[in-house]
């Protein structure tokens, strides 16, 4: 009897081999994830004045990620803060360190290729947009 058990688990071995190769051989590619393809990329022009905080104005053409909004595309230029200064908290609250005050009626305002019906934290960049950020004082 023990000669018996001792030729079965060969073919156990062999039996179990085989079924974990052909489980792996089966694999979809779309199961792997693919390493080699990066993020499609967009030209955008970003623009920041900063006007009655003083500081100089910049103008840059950035890379932006598809996908990405106006919001995102200024935090690649400068450091930026969120936070509700009127009525949403995702708003822009400063760009660096130059905060928005509704105490002294100082706000970031935003444009998308000159216009002003979009969000800049929801609205997505396509390729060659021109954002713009422009810190405003209006009198009281």
């Amino acid at each position: 009897m023990n000669v018996r058990h001792r030729r079965q688990w060969p073919f156990a071995a062999v039996a179990i081999g085989l079924g974990l190769i052909a489980v792996g051989a089966g694999r979809s590619p779309v199961e792997k994830p693919d390493t080699t393809k990066s993020p499609e990329r967009l030209a955008v022009t970003v623009r920041v004045d900063f006007g009655p905080a003083g500081k100089p104005a910049r103008e840059e053409r950035l890379m932006v990620d598809k996908g990405s909004t106006p919001k995102d595309a200024v935090s690649l230029l400068f450091p930026i803060q969120s936070g509700a200064t009127c009525c949403n908290t995702r708003e822009l609250a400063s760009i660096d360190g130059v905060r928005s005050d509704p105490t002294t009626n100082r706000w970031w305002t935003f444009r998308l290729n000159g216009q002003t019906n979009f969000s800049p934290f929801l609205k997505e960049l396509v390729a060659e947009d021109t954002v713009e950020w422009t810190y405003i004082g209006q009198p009281q």
